[in-house]
This record gives C-alpha cells, structure tokens and sequence, in this order.
C-alpha cells in the first residue's frame, strides 16, 4: 500500500494553486442549468484540519492558504475559492470543494483506494445522495466509470505520482476516457519536481492530438534550487470557455499580491 498521506501536506501552495483553477471549472459547468457531474479518481480524504498535527508538522499551509487568504485585493475570480478555504479546522480537499458547489441534481463520484483516506471520505461525505464512493484502481476507475449520465462534467486526476509509472499512466487513461466521453473536461495536476518527468506527461497529452489543452504552472522557485516540489502544474483537457484567460488572470494576480513564485500558461492542440 502506498504511504502517501495528503493530510500532511494539506492547504500548501500546490493545493492553492489546483483549487483555485478547479473552482473556475466547476463554476464554468454550474453557468449552464443542465446538470454535470464531477468524477475524482483520486478523492483523499475529502477534508482536512489545518490544525492537526500532521499538517502542523510539515508548516506547508502557513505558506500555502494562510498566505493566500491575507492577499489584499483578491480578484471576483478567486471568491469561491477564497470563501470555501476560510476554516483552517474545515479546509477541502478537491472533494469537498466540489460537493460545496454542486448543485441539486449535480453528482459527485469519488474513488480512493487507500483503506484509511477511503474511510474518512466516507465520513467527510455523511450520506449525501449525490455522492458515489468507489475503492478501485484509480485509473481503472477513470475509464470504467465515464461518461456519466449526466454527459457534461469534470473528470479531476491528481495522484500522488509516487509511482513513476503514472506520468505515462495518467495521459494514456485520459485518452481512453476521452474516447468514452468527448464531453469531458479532463482536470490533471501534477508536480514540478528537478527530475522534469512531468515532461513526458505533457509530451504525451500534446501528442494524443486533444482539441485543446491548457496548461497553467506555478513556479515557486527556480527548479535548480535546492531539491523537492518546486511548482506545481495543471493541465486541463478540453478546459471550459475562458479557462485560460481566467488561469493567467489569477496567475498574474498571485504574483503581483506577493504569494511568491511566478505563473506561465501554454496551451496546445491539433
């Protein structure tokens, strides 16, 4: 079993980062009154207090959220996100974050194969009728379970990438699941970490020949200094109308407010 926590890393500046964007997804998706449904292959915990001792362990939220939050003059852009991540005691992970912007008829399926993130998923959902709890292969999960009923929606794909295998796993399940559901968004984050194998992610997302890519990186520092997660990445496949405009929005937004690093989008299709 993998020994991958998330609590401990909880709201740090990856996390703001793949937040941020996801709400302007899910908020793209809420526009239209048809419902969507949001599929998390990798849904963690679902939500995490700051306070505990894991994340006070590591100190990665007081750089992460708590810096975010004291930002003066946050754009509407980043409102839901900024309302959504006030409660240090209640801060969510992409599951809940989700769940706060669903709608009535919207549906949630969430998968998490850890036996311990899996049981406090469990908890963290208490028996809302729009969520579907799966323990599988989250890959697996990513083809079996698309497209919903529902046609329109977003798929969110975060591993930890602990195994090496998943840089190539995840595009090649994307491309299965987007020959499954054309409708799709397909939400990845990944790591910027000084071994650059997220490269052969996007190699291989550019080379799947998607409608559309947008890939939005935020840069902590320099990748030559020191050793660790140095940014944090997300590329999103076939993004929703103004997604990019709205990534480079808050991205220039996050460096001029002082959260320190810096932001650069590109974008990629046929």
């Amino acid at each position: 079993m993998l020994s991958y926590l998330h609590r401990y890393h909880a709201g740090n500046f990856a996390d703001v980062h793949k937040h941020l964007l996801l709400t302007r997804v899910l908020a793209a998706l809420a526009r239209k009154p048809a419902p969507f449904c949001v599929v998390d292959t990798h849904a963690a915990e679902g939500i995490y207090d700051l306070g505990a001792a894991e994340a006070v362990k590591s100190g990665e939220a007081a750089e992460g959220v708590a810096r975010f939050l004291a930002l003066p003059d946050p754009p509407a852009l980043a409102a839901d996100y900024r309302a959504q991540a006030a409660d240090p005691a209640a801060y969510p992970g992409s599951p809940v974050l989700a769940l706060r912007m669903l709608r009535a008829d919207d549906r949630l399926v969430l998968n998490e194969l850890h036996p311990q993130a899996h049981a406090a998923l469990k908890r963290a959902m208490r028996g809302d009728p729009r969520v579907h709890l799966h323990r599988r292969d989250a890959l697996e999960a990513l083809v079996a379970l698309v497209p919903p009923p529902e046609k329109r929606g977003v798929a969110v794909i975060d591993p930890a990438y602990e195994v090496k295998a998943e840089y190539a796993g995840v595009p090649a399940a994307v491309s299965k699941a987007f020959a499954r559901w054309r409708g799709g968004v397909y939400f990845i984050w990944y790591p910027l970490l000084p071994e650059a194998r997220h490269l052969d992610l996007l190699g291989a997302l550019e080379a799947a020949g998607f409608p559309e890519v947008a890939v939005s990186e935020w840069l902590r520092r320099d990748p030559g200094e020191g050793r660790g997660l140095y940014g944090s990445g997300v590329a999103v496949v076939n993004p929703p109308f103004r997604f990019a405009e709205e990534a480079e929005e808050l991205g220039a937004w996050l460096a001029a407010a002082g959260f320190g690093g810096s932001h650069r989008l590109t974008r990629f299709g046929p």
